[in-house]
């Protein structure tokens, strides 16, 4: 099997058999060199590690780049198990990973974003995050909206239901729209649990990757959702991100696509099943020329 140039992984030396049918394939493991989607001990949810923890892991494992996306503040939102407080969190957050930049430049390169849902009444704040705090990224992880005493409502509270799926795809198309993102996290986000796909929800599954593509926004193929959903779904006879069925599309409509470790522990970077996603995309029968190595940032 050929790569491009432009793999998003690089070669390791191990090769392992496995037995499909009666014949034995040889998976050539590889290994990546980029994740920009790593949380921290302030989002409430990440084990308590030190964020020097995930910069030396990544080191360890060969990485190039590394860039830090913890579950962004909103101002006057208090979420402790779900994201960090602006107030308290947000500039050591800042200064923490500008320090640990500093100390590892000439071992690794290293980014400071935020992965956050797009809401329109807080379009302002998006352009603080770049203009006055100087991020480099952000990333759209649609999760949840709040209503206006400030709590979340979750887009999967609502399993199997077309209208929740259509409002999570039409607010996932409004903050793409904005340019405010270097990518979409978790697209298939929604589709955990879910049990069946409706034609309805399929053509709004097109409407994902087309807008993707016209604004020239990558995809990710969440590596945590695979870890932690996998079995699970299996038993409940249900979806889970990453969805092949959504990554189809993606490739039919030959969106770029971009792994993301969404590490919530420096620990999460040697559960990689680098077998089982090289599968994931035979299966696919993806171009590999649409796989990232590195992501280039958008700033409006």
């Amino acid at each position: 099997m050929s790569f491009s140039k432009r793999t998003f992984f690089k070669s390791n030396k191990s090769k392992i058999l496995t037995l499909k049918g009666n014949n034995y394939i040889i998976f050539e493991m590889k290994k990546l060199i980029s994740n920009y989607h790593t949380h921290t001990f302030r989002c409430g949810h990440a084990l308590p590690n030190p964020d020097e923890d995930y910069v030396k892991k990544a080191i360890a494992l060969g990485y190039k780049n590394l860039g830090f996306s913890d579950h962004a503040p909103f101002k006057g939102i208090h979420h402790p198990s779900m994201r960090m407080d602006f107030e308290h969190d947000f500039e050591d957050y800042i200064s923490s990973i500008n320090s640990l930049r500093e100390k590892y430049k000439d071992q690794i390169n290293i980014y400071i974003g935020l992965e956050i849902e797009y809401m329109e009444d807080r379009d302002g704040y998006y352009k603080e995050l770049f203009n006055k705090h100087h991020l480099d990224y952000l990333i759209l992880g649609q999760h949840c909206k709040y209503d206006s005493n400030g709590e979340p409502i979750f887009y999967p509270n609502f399993i199997n239901d077309e209208n929740a799926f259509e409002r999570y795809v039409n607010d996932l198309i409004k903050g793409m729209k904005t340019g405010y993102f270097s990518y979409v996290c978790h697209p298939d986000f929604i589709l955990n649990y879910y049990q069946f796909i409706s034609l309805k929800m399929d053509k709004l599954m097109d409407k994902i990757c087309e807008v993707a593509k016209e604004l020239d926004i990558p995809l990710e193929i969440n590596i945590n959702g695979e870890t932690n959903n996998k079995y699970a779904a299996m038993r409940r006879s249900c979806y889970h991100y990453p969805c092949p069925v959504f990554f189809e599309k993606a490739v039919k409509h030959k969106n770029q696509l971009i792994f993301g470790v969404d590490a919530h522990a420096p620990q999460d970077f040697d559960k990689v099943d680098y077998e089982y996603f090289e599968e994931f995309l035979k299966d696919l029968d993806a171009d590999r020329s649409l796989i990232l190595d590195k992501l280039e940032f958008k700033k409006k």
